[in-house]
């Protein structure tokens, strides 16, 4: 899955109509749908698609209509946003659609064919910067950290602790195994309880087991049975290096 997508409408034919279309592009995922205003921004917030169908007459939050409130509201609570491809029945929200900056614009009823020329659009103009923020989700509480931000995780029981290159740490309430299945690269597991950024190390003692963090005084330990993974960061870092002394 190269695009995940999520819908915001409530016409069930435009919704399946979607999806099938997308169907025939495997790299497009659906990871969720909306059917008003409040449900699409808590469902935006929540699984951080790349893209975003919107039908900007469902129910909005303030108003009868959505119209681009979505995105103004997004806009407090995002640095990257997802880009917008608006699906309705008329032309009058197009003007708008283009003063905030959104992808595309595409009428009802339409075909595969409309949708394809959108997607290569958005294709072509795209910027990957997937994994780069998560999100952590807490009673309607939502913080964005910025992964370059983070030197290492640990497990707590059931809860994983992200340590951060400020010094500060954020409780996230999954398991650290979850985190080592869907980090991107340079997350890599040392331990039982450890996950390091790699690339944040600075030092790495194989007679202690032991790594040395940028910015940290105490180093995280590593294990034997991780010790591999130890030894591809050693080489990665190695290679990058312009003097070996």
């Amino acid at each position: 899955m190269k695009y995940p997508y999520v819908i915001i409408d409530n016409d069930l034919k435009t919704i399946e109509t979607i999806q099938l279309a997308l169907e025939e592009h495997k790299e497009y995922m659906c990871t969720g749908i909306a059917n008003n205003e409040e449900e699409g921004i808590n469902l935006v917030l929540e699984r951080a698609p790349k893209l975003v169908f919107l039908e900007v007459n469902v129910q909005g939050v303030y108003a009868e209509n959505c119209g681009y409130s979505i995105i103004k509201e997004l806009q407090k609570y995002l640095n990257i946003m997802p880009e917008f491809i608006v699906v309705t029945k008329t032309e009058k929200y197009a003007i708008e659609g283009i003063r905030n900056g959104i992808l595309d614009y595409i009428l009802k009823p339409f075909d595969k064919n409309v949708l394809r020329r959108s997607l290569y659009r958005y294709q072509k103009s795209f910027v990957d910067t997937s994994d780069s923020t998560i999100c952590f989700k807490s009673y309607g509480d939502y913080r964005f950290v910025n992964l370059d931000e983070v030197l290492y995780l640990k497990a707590d029981n059931n809860t994983t602790d992200f340590m951060l290159y400020n010094g500060q740490t954020v409780e996230a309430f999954k398991t650290l195994k979850h985190f080592q299945n869907v980090l991107p690269e340079g997350f890599v597991r040392i331990h039982n309880s450890y996950i390091v950024n790699s690339k944040y190390i600075s030092r790495i003692h194989f007679g202690k087991s032991k790594c040395t963090i940028k910015n940290l005084t105490a180093p995280i330990p590593f294990s034997r049975s991780y010790k591999n993974n130890v030894e591809e960061i050693k080489d990665l870092l190695s290679k990058r290096s312009i003097l070996q002394l």
